[in-house]
């Protein structure tokens, strides 16, 4: 079998994380694998690449189609963790997180469906927080369920083509993503210490997040052979995901901001 031969797989922010393990899984499976991200080095199938640069990323995929000529596989992964006061976060912060993890996701699948055909799959990474808000991440939740609507339309527009779209909503795994996330702790009068009480619920949660030895198989096969529009990664999370359902939305908001203590205290 030549190079050309191969199925192709697409995953941006494969340096890191999900990404990267999943790039490791592909690989191990006989796929080539063309890792697009800021920190690739630029050799062989590593594409130094910003996602949110356009033009970097349609760059990119034509190198990518003039030495193999197909993609099989597209993984929408790279994003951005964010947190803070909606009112009191850096507008850049809010900027740079849609601009890598929608922006990015919709450039770099623009750019390798023109290199897809039936048999094809496009996957977005999404998150748990696409479909149960949390507060002090309201702009990361808004960021994720844009991703996820993205999928959703797209898979619909691309249904008689043969191409899969495939949405994952994963709930905490244990990476380097929490660390790396924008987190502001900024507060005034109206927020008090909630900001960083959450911010701090979160940071305590880190041992008990899923091992990504642990998911990512399961990973590897929606991305290959997933059918369903959605899959939620974690059983807890698929309770809370019915739990939202169910319950009215107004106590059910009420349930998850003192979870996660961000609600704050009745005045």
């Amino acid at each position: 079998m030549t190079e050309t031969d191969k199925k192709v797989a697409v995953i941006s922010g494969a340096t890191s994380g999900i990404g990267k393990a999943l790039a490791e899984k592909f690989g191990e499976n006989g796929y080539v694998v063309c890792n697009l991200a800021r920190s690739c080095d630029g050799e062989g199938d590593n594409y130094k690449c910003d996602v949110s640069d356009e033009a970097q990323i349609n760059a990119a995929v034509e190198k990518i189609a003039e030495k193999y000529g197909h993609i099989d596989v597209l993984v929408n992964n790279a994003g951005v963790g964010i947190s803070g006061a909606t009112e009191l976060l850096p507008i850049a912060d809010v900027k740079r997180a849609f601009d890598v993890s929608y922006y990015g996701a919709l450039y770099l699948t623009r750019a390798c469906l023109k290199h897809m055909s039936s048999g094809a799959r496009i996957i977005f990474i999404s998150s748990i927080a696409a479909l149960i808000p949390v507060p002090f991440r309201s702009v990361y939740s808004s960021v994720k369920a844009a991703e996820l609507m993205l999928g959703e339309a797209l898979r619909m527009e691309l249904s008689h083509t043969g191409i899969e779209v495939v949405c994952i909503c994963p709930g905490e795994i244990k990476t380097n993503f929490s660390a790396n996330r924008l987190a502001d702790v900024t507060t005034n009068e109206r927020y008090g210490d909630r900001p960083a009480a959450a911010l701090r619920h979160v940071a305590e949660k880190e041992s008990k997040r899923m091992p990504i030895s642990k998911v990512i198989n399961k990973l590897y096969a929606i991305c290959t052979r997933g059918k369903k529009p959605i899959y939620i990664i974690g059983g807890k999370y698929k309770f809370f995901n019915a739990a939202r359902k169910l319950l009215p939305t107004d106590l059910f908001l009420k349930c998850t901001g003192g979870a996660v203590k961000g609600k704050g205290e009745k005045e």
